[in-house]
């Protein structure tokens, strides 16, 4: 059956499918020490969800795969439930009843690949895809977007930029190594990045960068330090 539900996922790969009724009546999430919910989106029963893993891999099946649950428990652990390989890990989740849009992958190397989500689609119930990304470095982030949208990224000697994605050429093969968006020097890597609502473009004006790849712009001005990890 098709109905609303709550879809939540930490850090560790705990994934909690919630009722709203359930979500209205219930506390705070319960997580394991230390942990920390990175996505929360409402679905439905029937929304697919692809799973991208710490090996280049995706694991994709359905929240109806998942029982309903509450927040007073731990959730399950995807890399079990879905049978990853040992060792492998989820790096992020993907919520989608359409594959329509486009994915942002974010590497800690400074390049930024842009693929349409519809090269995830299978025609056969396939669970498992390799090659689901550039494995050439590591990934920091997965952003799933409608439309171009601006990011920010943040290296690890605090310099920032902020480009528009619609710089990044969209790609179909899955495993594309991107363009290169932030110059590093060696040994520096992409530390941090994240997507910045249209309302906000503002307060970063002295790090938006016209044209790709750049060096970026000392991260100073900024009114939240926290969110730049540089406090």
């Amino acid at each position: 059956p098709d109905y609303s539900v709550n879809l939540f996922l930490t850090r560790e790969g705990y994934f909690k499918k919630i009722t709203p009724q359930s979500l209205r009546m219930s506390g705070e999430q319960k997580l394991k020490e230390g942990d920390s919910v990175t996505v929360s989106a409402e679905a439905t029963n029937r929304t697919e969800l692809l799973f991208f893993t710490d090996k280049a891999q995706v694991y994709k099946t359905s929240a109806s795969a998942f029982s309903d649950t509450k927040a007073s428990v731990m959730g399950e652990f995807v890399p079990v439930k879905l049978g990853f390989d040992e060792g492998e890990n989820v790096k992020a989740m993907v919520a989608t009843t359409d594959y329509e849009g486009f994915l942002i992958f974010v590497f800690e190397n400074g390049k930024v690949a842009k693929v349409p989500l519809s090269q995830y689609q299978t025609k056969t119930n396939r669970k498992k895809l390799s090659n689901a990304y550039s494995d050439r470095s590591p990934l920091l982030e997965v952003f799933c977007v409608q439309d171009n949208t601006d990011i920010a990224m943040l290296s690890g000697k605090g310099r920032l930029i902020v480009f528009n994605s619609a710089l990044v050429s969209l790609k179909t093969t899955r495993n594309t190594q991107g363009v290169q968006c932030m110059v590093l020097k060696s040994g520096v890597k992409v530390a941090k990045a994240w997507m910045i609502p249209a309302d906000q473009l503002e307060k970063y004006s002295h790090h938006v960068a016209k044209n790709i790849p750049v060096a970026g712009y000392l991260a100073k001005g900024i009114d939240d330090p926290d969110q730049l990890g540089l406090s």
